[in-house]
């Protein structure tokens, strides 16, 4: 995609720095290092929007949604870019772009091996009354857990852990470390091809909007992105990433 933008006075001093510093986690999904180059799904998009806004980019990893977004009330950080499901709750704290991905939550196990028989597997939500779901730390993931215990009218266990990706998670159920974590459907199918005793049959939400967030006080940046996004998804760079990750 050919895209060239004249910098406003107002664009000029929201990137004093010329920087645009932004924040993700280690992962395909994320950012993450390759034989000979950097990849990942929301690196690649926001290195396109960097350079449209002549910005050099600046990347964090950190895999704690929580500490992402403390970032950025303190100006660590200009921009969170990961996979952040749109909730009520996030928006409370954040603001979100316009959404690069929908998808839903699934519920990730094992199977496909002598130690986990078919009937054992969940295929209901009211069989994880009193089980343990591990999440990765500050996870957004949390909330719908929450919800969902108060919809079965049963305790839900959650346990998150610090400097987690949702990757490593799967990865951790496959070896049979952990019996249960979530996962969107989207990286979900990616991973089963590399995890191929993982089963990801059983939604626990519906579809949502997966955005990228700024501080509440963020506005002329949330704008610049906003009209990034809705021109780059519609182009043909954005579909050769998605393909590529998806």
């Amino acid at each position: 995609m050919n895209r060239s933008r004249a910098h406003s006075a107002g664009t000029v001093t929201l990137f004093e720095t010329g920087k645009l510093r932004v924040a993700t986690e280690k992962s395909r999904v994320g950012f993450a290092l390759g034989e000979k180059t950097a990849l990942g799904f929301n690196y690649e998009i926001v290195k396109a929007f960097a350079h449209s806004m002549d910005l050099e980019l600046e990347i964090s990893l950190v895999n704690n949604m929580d500490s992402a977004i403390s970032g950025l009330h303190q100006n660590k950080y200009d921009l969170v870019a990961c996979n952040i499901p749109n909730t009520s709750e996030m928006q409370k704290k954040v603001n979100l772009s316009v959404p690069l991905l929908n998808s839903r939550q699934m519920l990730i196990q094992r199977t496909g091996n002598d130690s986990v028989a078919p009937d054992t597997l969940v295929t209901d939500h009211r069989m994880l009354h009193n089980q343990k779901i591990y999440i990765a730390g500050g996870s957004p993931f949390r909330f719908r857990l929450e919800n969902l215990s108060g919809e079965i009218a049963d305790t839900i266990h959650i346990t998150e852990v610090e400097s987690a990706t949702t990757e490593k998670l799967v990865k951790a159920v496959s070896e049979g470390k952990i019996k249960y974590t979530i996962c969107d459907e989207l990286q979900a199918r990616k991973l089963s091809a590399q995890y191929s005793n993982i089963d990801f049959s059983v939604p626990v939400g519906f579809n949502q909007h997966f955005c990228w967030a700024v501080d509440k006080k963020s506005l002329r940046l949330l704008h610049e992105i906003n009209e990034f996004l809705n021109d780059f998804l519609q182009s043909d760079d954005y579909w050769n990433i998605y393909r590529k990750y998806y």
